[in-house]
């Protein structure tokens, strides 16, 4: 029929890179004998087909967790969250981890926070929130906008050149048409763990299982979300309608019906949430910076 396989035995001179780039290259072919298969195949072979795509995809791709956390409380402490921005000695880190840990931003929405999401009147922050992709909005305690401002004054130039972005990235050599004028996710998840490690908060649980076991810890930059949002609620006496809308949730419908006419109420909170000690020490550790 004129149909050729890979010859598997010629496979086992040859790396794991090797074979994928060889792989990769020959994919119209091996696409072309896999819809064959599909055809033509019993339905028992076929199934067992699946099976073996579903496992290879499930140890390959999808990260398991041994052991499983369980229980364990993944976000932060008061005592730890001290701890890890008394370690931190880069303004620039330091403004992008308090976005997470007082507005209880996602990673990935903190980095690309730029001047013009600012309202300097209403002290406003639009963001796009990754989740339900839409548009919102939250206030800037007074104590953190002031904090922000005092950054832009002295990051000025570096954030212009960024095209607004204040955790600009302007690292020479490493740029290409589809680099991005901010720091990346990744970039940000390497100085997080520089500063769990100086602040001695490496808590490891367990290790992912596959070619590459990476370690696992018990804290993440998703950690100082979970902190923000666990304060919010302290503060505010369990409400949970209230800390549904801070922190964005899409899975509570019936209950964003209810952002608009509840600003108001939604705003003070914020305010009365962020107006403690801590926020105080974060003001002063970013002054002796």
């Amino acid at each position: 029929m004129g149909i050729e396989f890979p010859d598997c035995s010629k496979a086992q001179s040859l790396s794991a890179r090797q074979i994928s780039r060889e792989l990769t290259k020959d994919w119209p072919r091996l696409k072309e004998q896999l819809t064959f298969l599909a055809r033509h195949l019993t339905k028992w072979n076929l199934v067992k087909a699946i099976g073996i795509l579903s496992e290879a995809r499930k140890s390959r791709f999808l990260r398991r967790k041994t052991p499983k956390y369980g229980s364990m409380n993944k976000g932060f402490t008061e005592e730890e969250l001290e701890r890890f921005f008394s370690a931190i000695d880069n303004p620039k880190a330091h403004l992008l981890f308090s976005f997470q840990a007082i507005l209880g931003l996602r990673i990935g929405e903190a980095i690309r926070v730029n001047v013009k999401d600012l309202n300097l009147r209403s002290r406003e922050l639009r963001i796009f929130t990754e989740k339900s992709g839409k548009t919102d909005y939250l206030l800037l305690p007074e104590k953190l906008f002031d904090a922000v401002l005092s950054y832009i004054g002295s990051f000025e130039k570096d954030i212009a050149k960024a095209q607004g972005h204040l955790f600009f990235s302007l690292e020479e050599g490493l740029k290409t048409d589809k680099t991005k004028p901010h720091i990346t996710s990744q970039t940000a998840r390497k100085f997080f763990m520089k500063y769990v490690k100086k602040a001695k908060l490496d808590e490891v649980y367990g290790y992912s299982v596959g070619e590459s076991p990476k370690t696992l810890y018990r804290l993440s930059t998703h950690s100082l979300r979970h902190y923000a949002i666990t304060n919010f609620c302290r503060k505010n006496g369990g409400n949970v309608m209230l800390a549904s809308k801070f922190a964005r949730h899409t899975n509570l419908q019936t209950t964003m019906i209810y952002v608009h006419t509840a600003k108001n109420e939604l705003y003070e909170s914020i305010e009365r949430a962020n107006n403690d000690e801590l926020l105080e020490k974060v003001r002063k550790m970013q002054e002796g910076i």
